[in-house]
């Protein structure tokens, strides 16, 4: 009577996985691929190069109406984190951080040139507008970090950039603002390129 118990023993040791008697190990569950990130980067460069476009208007615009010769210059501008020769071997690890914590410094640069009155009050709105989408690129920068499992951008250093505008001339404002958008141009410019390069090698 014990001839088919043992027969059917039998076959379920012929299949692992069926039968978890000692020895046996049930088949471990297969671990799901990694997530496509290919996407969010598109976007990420999409949104780049439309504000990369923006800044170029909006600084033809302030040349029309505030012509400025010479170069201006503003210490709390971020500093390029490396030459464009040294981009190619660029890491999603140190590019994507560091863009995020960059364009956080000229979304509240923007802000205060936008609270600076004088000169540059007829501006408010198109100060405005450049600056909701440069949040925008920033909240779709911060997305893609959070899916790569990276550090999070850190924050301004204090005092980087004025809570409030300080009081300054009308020229004062004005060469600011050729500063920070003259600035903000050449780092889309250097971040779409990173971003280009990352996204061909993945």
């Amino acid at each position: 009577s014990s001839g088919p118990w043992r027969a059917l023993l039998t076959l379920l040791g012929l299949w692992p996985g069926l039968w978890p008697g000692p020895g046996l190990a049930l088949a471990p569950r297969p671990r799901p691929p990694p997530a496509d990130t290919r996407g969010d980067l598109d976007s990420v460069i999409h949104l780049a190069k439309a504000l990369l476009g923006d800044t170029k208007a909006f600084l033809e615009l302030l040349k029309s109406r505030f012509p400025a010769e010479g170069e201006h210059k503003l210490d709390s501008l971020p500093v390029l984190a490396m030459s464009a020769l040294e981009l190619p071997n660029i890491q999603a690890s140190a590019l994507l951080p560091r863009l995020g914590s960059d364009l956080l410094r000229y979304q509240r640069l923007l802000e205060w040139l936008r609270r600076a009155g004088g000169a540059l009050r007829g501006l408010e709105p198109d100060l405005g507008a450049l600056r909701s989408r440069l949040e925008r690129l920033r909240g779709r920068l911060e997305h893609l970090v959070s899916r790569l499992s990276l550090p999070r951008p850190a924050a301004p250093p204090a005092g980087a950039v004025p809570v409030s505008p300080p009081p300054v001339s009308p020229w004062g404002a004005v060469r600011a603002a050729h500063a920070v958008t003259r600035g903000l141009h050449l780092y889309l410019d250097w971040a779409a390129r990173g971003l280009v390069l990352l996204r061909n090698r993945l």
